[in-house]
């Protein structure tokens, strides 16, 4: 029947496929390099320049300090404005500005937790690398 369709066996062996387990290996190693690459371009260049993922810093006159969630659904802010220190409560029922802080105890906090920090988890080190820019 292989033969009525014009199919033919030869004898000819097949082409070698390459040097095995380490070969593959090599391959798989140079790709995954290829992918980080591209990543870290997409990233760090083309993103930035096209507005990012929405998570960038403002650069207006206010950011965000801080933030505790405390649930699902509430959480609280830090949050600066123009120079001055608000303590933000956010729920489904909306915000609400709990209090006006100290500017000068935040400032002294955040100076005191920038230089005693922990080295960072993994997760926590791809956030802030998200974050930067």
């Amino acid at each position: 029947m292989l033969a009525l369709t014009g199919w033919q066996a030869t004898t000819e062996p097949l082409p070698p496929t390459g040097g095995g387990f380490f070969w593959a290996l090599l391959q798989t190693l140079v790709a995954l390099g290829i992918v980080c690459s591209v990543a870290y371009v997409t990233l760090r260049v083309v993103l930035p320049k096209l507005g990012g993922l929405g998570l960038r810093r403002p650069t207006g006159l206010m950011h965000i300090v801080d933030v505790l969630p405390l649930e699902p659904r509430r959480t609280l802010y830090v949050v600066e404005v123009n120079g001055k220190y608000l303590l933000v409560g956010v729920s489904e029922a909306g915000l609400q500005v709990m209090e006006t802080l100290d500017a000068a105890a935040v400032k002294k906090h955040l100076a005191a937790r920038e230089t005693s920090q922990p080295p960072p988890l993994l997760a926590q080190s791809v956030g802030r690398w998200l974050m930067r820019k």
